[in-house]
């Protein structure tokens, strides 16, 4: 049904762009980054922990036996490159940053080897996510246990998302010094060229 807004109230941007962004938005896309967040790095975390949402999304259609190829292709190239080097980017920068900046009563050290650990099991599961995802792609009907893994794997995601946006970044926005931020935006640029 369509309602059409007789008032002379218009709506606001804000409800606007949500009404907009229903429309156009593809449940099988995986939104790339603006480089230019790469000058806000924590940002630019929460742009990419957004872009695993998605894929996680992707994940619960293919289980629930919904395909797009191209969406699907998305998946994998995403899950093989881009996850990898988000991984990377906490790991190797982001983690160690974190470390060094938080005082102890933080408890930050117990909390990154938690995710360290997960990103380890992460690496695991993706390799044999991209085989199941890449039979899928060929024609091969998911049985039971392949559907049970995918789900799994989605649900992870999104909890381990849910731990970094909730705790990981409020603490890196308060400890992170500018000097900080910006070595971490540099890291994470190097790793891009």
């Amino acid at each position: 049904m369509n309602v059409t807004n007789t008032s002379n109230d218009k709506p606001s941007a804000e409800a606007g762009a949500a009404q907009e962004s229903r429309e156009v938005a593809n449940p099988w896309d995986i939104e790339p980054p603006s480089p230019e967040l790469l000058e806000t790095p924590i940002e630019f975390l929460f742009v990419e922990h957004n872009r695993q949402r998605q894929a996680a999304n992707i994940l619960h259609l293919v289980a629930d036996g919904e395909l797009n190829k191209a969406g699907v292709k998305k998946l994998i190239d995403f899950l093989e490159t881009d996850f990898a080097v988000h991984v990377a980017d906490e790991e190797l920068c982001f983690f160690p940053l974190l470390l060094q900046h938080c005082p102890p009563e933080d408890n930050i050290d117990k909390l990154i080897e938690r995710l360290a650990d997960e990103h380890k099991k992460d690496e695991a599961t993706v390799t044999g996510m991209t085989v199941v995802l890449g039979e899928v792609l060929a024609g091969k009907k998911l049985n039971e246990k392949a559907v049970r893994t995918i789900r799994g794997f989605a649900e992870h995601i999104l909890q381990h998302l849910a731990l970094e946006n909730a705790v990981l970044l409020p603490i890196a926005r308060a400890r992170l010094d500018e000097n900080a931020l910006r070595a971490l935006s540099e890291m994470m640029k190097e790793r891009r060229l």
